[in-house]
């Protein structure tokens, strides 16, 4: 006796139906192949499982009564490794479906009673298929949004790493310095258990923190003597200039509280500079 049916699709959708009577299986080929699905038909339901984990599917279709595990019995095994699989149930009746806290639990997104005209299964089919299309277009849209994204941040950092090179060119006294305030910003960070998240910000607000000396004339920051109270003062203004850079592109919205208040304690009193 037959336990696969496969039939190629050309509307890119991928069903996969799931029932132990082979009747059911030859039916519903004919009923998905009419409407254009890639059909794949399987009568054991452990098997079903192997395929879902080998094999990309956007739907399935499943019995619940069936040997030798019932229907929410392979959801659940499916729910373990494939979250995002739209599934249908059919039941030989309402009756027999299982509680609603159980179809809420696995995520099942609809079931229906089987029917020789599968009017019913149609149109749980075809809002499936929108729901599957939306989920796609929106995933396109979030990975075109994740690329744009990483391109203009490294856009950005780009531009400002070339100030900072600038900032030490002018410097000399400091080279390394903003290199090495990140390094040993994030060995802190990793110490204190920080996430990746709050270690990337405390990486780029190290490289960073310094950029506002960009704004400093070379006779304060080069001066080899002691400043003068209006020099001293001036150079104080660093972290607020590097703010202003930063300030005007949004990607560096979390590392602004870093340059702004890299000379501040925890006691609120500033951190002198050399003078």
């Amino acid at each position: 006796m037959r336990k696969n049916i496969q039939t190629k699709s050309t509307n890119g959708i991928k069903v996969l139906v799931v029932d132990d009577e082979i009747g059911i299986i030859d039916s519903l080929s004919i009923f998905l192949k009419r409407s254009g699905y890639d059909f794949v038909g399987v009568t054991d339901p452990l098997e079903a499982i192997e395929k879902v984990k080998t094999e990309h599917f956007d739907l399935m279709i499943l019995d619940f009564i069936m040997t030798p595990i019932h229907g929410d019995q392979v959801v659940s095994e499916i729910r373990k490794f494939n979250k995002e699989l739209y599934i249908l149930l059919l039941t030989g009746h309402k009756d027999l479906a299982p509680p609603l806290e159980t179809i809420k639990r696995l995520d099942i997104q609809g079931y229906c009673e089987k029917s020789d005209k599968f009017d019913q299964l149609l149109l749980l089919i075809e809002s499936g298929v929108k729901a599957i299309n939306q989920m796609k277009t929106i995933k396109e849209i979030n990975e075109e949004l994740k690329d744009a994204n990483a391109k203009l941040e490294k856009a950005y950092l780009d531009s400002i790493e070339t100030l900072r090179y600038t900032v030490e060119a002018k410097d000399p006294y400091t080279k390394g310095h903003s290199d090495r305030v990140s390094e040993y910003s994030v060995l802190i960070g990793k110490h204190l258990g920080l996430n990746e998240e709050d270690l990337h910000t405390l990486k780029i607000g190290g490289l960073f923190h310094d950029i506002g000396k960009i704004g400093i004339p070379d006779s304060i920051l080069l001066k080899p003597g002691k400043l003068t109270p209006e020099e001293y003062s001036e150079i104080k203004n660093h972290p607020a200039i590097g703010v202003h850079i930063l300030s005007n592109a949004a990607i560096f919205e979390n590392i602004i509280p870093i340059v702004k208040h890299h000379h501040e304690r925890y006691d609120g009193l500033r951190i002198s500079f050399k003078t």
